[in-house]
């Protein structure tokens, strides 16, 4: 699971869609179009929660928004694009 070639929902991928605030992802959500949200972290969020909250792997939000950075500094306020990486987006990739 996970992983995209052109950054969106598609037949073969689980749809990126908001299930609502749950324990440690309770920020803000904003559809940005029918495969990606605007996401702002909250007090206490995870990175783990938040990925399940929007049927995501880790390994994803990760790719997208932590290429060069420890994911578990993530603070309130921090604002993550919630997507399907596309595959130029590697972890430690143009640092």
């Amino acid at each position: 699971m996970g992983g995209q070639t052109d950054g969106g929902n598609t037949a073969t991928t689980p749809w990126v869609s908001d299930s609502g605030p749950q324990q440690f992802a309770m920020g803000p959500a904003v559809a940005l179009n029918d495969y990606e949200y605007s996401y702002t972290v909250a007090s206490q969020d995870q990175v783990l929660a938040i990925a399940s909250r929007f049927n995501l792997q880790v390994d994803d939000v990760v790719r997208v928004n932590f290429r060069c950075s420890d994911y578990l500094e993530v603070q309130p306020g921090d604002v993550l694009d919630i997507r399907w990486p596309v595959d130029s987006e590697q972890i430690g990739g143009g640092c």
